[in-house]
């Protein structure tokens, strides 16, 4: 059980079911509404996510990561190496030529950044009315969430 501002005890299910529901409804309040051609959808960004974080990445390991079937990481990939300005850049594993390494273009992180950028803004615009309190409050939480999924997941 866990407490709350109201002094009610809640279970940690709820907690990470209100956490959902708050982080799903912070996505959804980015633009725009309606792709435009070329556009990323939000499984693309992940991928390039993955790919910023991580470097270059076996096709693979980023369809566990993501958790999607092969036919969907394979268009998924198509569709971010199958532009006027590439995203991503395939290229046959040295040491297994069975598998294909991927990485970012300087266009996937220019990309990257652009898609990041508008939903920050409007984080950041539901954030500004809060109380100082509440910011330090939820910088010391974002802390803990990111030491704790930085763990490697045999830890958790």
């Amino acid at each position: 059980m866990v407490a709350t501002q109201l002094g009610q005890r809640v279970g940690l299910d709820d907690v990470a079911r209100e956490l959902f529901d708050i982080l799903t409804h912070l996505g959804l309040t980015a633009p725009p509404l309606r792709r435009r051609p070329g556009d990323l959808k939000e499984i693309e960004f992940h991928t390039l996510s993955i790919l910023q974080r991580r470097g270059t990445m076996i096709v693979g390991d980023i369809q566990r990561l993501l958790g999607v079937l092969p036919a969907q990481m394979s268009r998924i990939i198509r569709s971010l190496e199958d532009r006027e300005r590439p995203l991503i850049a395939c290229h046959i594993n040295p040491r297994d030529k069975r598998k294909v390494n991927v990485q970012l273009t300087p266009t996937g992180e220019k990309s990257l950044r652009d898609y990041q950028a508008a939903r920050i803004t409007r984080i950041a615009a539901v954030l500004r009315d809060m109380p100082e309190e509440v910011h330090d409050d939820l910088n010391q939480l974002l802390d803990k969430l990111r030491v704790r999924l930085e763990r490697p997941v045999a830890n958790r």
